[in-house]
């Protein structure tokens, strides 16, 4: 994960942050209250909240997209209950990385072969405190750049052909 720079964001994401940046104001951070569902309603499908709990963290809202594209609901589920295990352990690693960098905007690019899938999204991870100091809730918008298969077999064999985890890049 690195600083989120708007001028690398895909213009979706770039428009959230400054959405975030509007509503933050003069503040550290803006709180989840200060966000309309009119103001949310351009990334509703595509936007997950998520709940900091200690060193892990809950889903809050799982969106329609991470849904369509992890292939499960995980609305309510902590994020060490990924399965397999690797997306877990990457998850909870971008999940500490973001709350060492003490609540910045960051954004990063994922690039995934999962279930025989080769998948490609950009993440932007914007911060919520209701005390504009203490991170307790987060944003993650997603821009999904591309889902790519095979053109021939419809799709993207994993590198040696029997894996059944996800290769992250």
């Amino acid at each position: 994960m690195q600083p989120a720079d708007p001028a690398r964001l895909p213009p979706s994401l770039a428009r959230f942050l400054a959405l975030w940046e509007a509503k933050r104001g003069a503040r550290r951070m803006p709180a989840r209250r200060d966000f309309t569902f009119e103001d949310l309603w351009p990334w509703l499908g595509r936007l997950n909240l998520i709940a900091v709990e200690g060193d892990e963290a809950r889903f809050v809202v799982f969106s329609e997209v991470s849904t369509r594209l992890y292939g499960r609901e995980m609305t309510g589920k902590r994020l060490s209950e990924f399965v397999p295990r690797v997306l877990a352990d990457a998850a909870i690693a971008d999940h500490r990385a973001f709350m060492a960098a003490g609540g910045i905007p960051m954004s990063k690019l994922v690039d995934i072969t999962y279930e025989y899938r080769e998948m490609r999204w950009t993440r932007l991870v914007l911060p919520l405190a209701d005390d504009e100091r203490t991170v307790k809730r987060y944003f993650v918008a997603l821009h999904v750049d591309e889902i790519r298969a095979d053109p021939e077999s419809g799709i993207r064999p994993l590198l040696d052909g029997a894996r059944k985890d996800p290769i992250i890049r």
